[in-house]
Order: C-alpha cells, then sequence, then structure tokens
C-alpha cells in the first residue's frame, strides 16, 4: 500500500512534465524499491537469501513495470485515458497487481 502511494504521487506528479509511460517506469521504480523493503520485511516469509530475493524480486518487477507501462501506453491511446492518465495508471495498476503478487511470492518463497 505505501510502495503504491509512492508510485501514484510520483506518477501523477511526472504526469503534468513527461509522457504518461515514461512517468510509469520512474514512478514504478521508485514504488519496486519501496516495496521491496516492506515485502521482505512484513509480508512474505524470507526463506530465500537477501542477494537472491532481491536479483529475482528486481527482475519480475522490472516485468511488471514494463508491463503497465504498456498498458498505460495502450490505454491513452483512448481519449478519456489520455486526458486523465492517472486513470490508466489505475487500470493498469489493477491488472499488473495480480502478475507482481505471484512473483514476489515466488521470489521470497522457495517451495
Amino acid at each position: 500500500m505505501i510502495g503504491t502511494g509512492v508510485d501514484f504521487a510520483l506518477f501523477a506528479l511526472l504526469c503534468r512534465f513527461i509522457y504518461p509511460p515514461a512517468a510509469n517506469i520512474i514512478s514504478a521504480g521508485a514504488g519496486m524499491v519501496t516495496n521491496f523493503v516492506l515485502q521482505r520485511r512484513f509480508v512474505f516469509e524470507a526463506t530465500r537469501s537477501l542477494p537472491v530475493s532481491f536479483v529475482l524480486s528486481f527482475v519480475f518487477s522490472i516485468g511488471g513495470i514494463f508491463l503497465g507501462s504498456f498498458l498505460i501506453f495502450l490505454l491513452i491511446q483512448i481519449d478519456f485515458f489520455n486526458q486523465v492518465p492517472l486513470a490508466a495508471k489505475v487500470v493498469a495498476t489493477g491488472i499488473v497487481f495480480f502478475y507482481n503478487f505471484q512473483t514476489k511470492k515466488f521470489a521470497f518463497e522457495k517451495k
């Protein structure tokens, strides 16, 4: 939740100055770092080493960031989402949430 807040706040700010998919890459990257720290400590039972968890989490997060940015790119082709890029971010985040949860679970917990 905190990482998502960081992501959305930064996205809303950056969209005033840069193209929404590019804003998403930057804001989601900041959210990714925030989420990694919080997930490692509070969400998942870490059974992998810190370096392995970080690398797996990073690789999966990069995939999620580019998936979200691609979805935003597609959505802003629609006039409504072009006028309200934060709405495109909400839709993309909803879709990418499921991808992120499953891949992070794998990154932290070996079974």
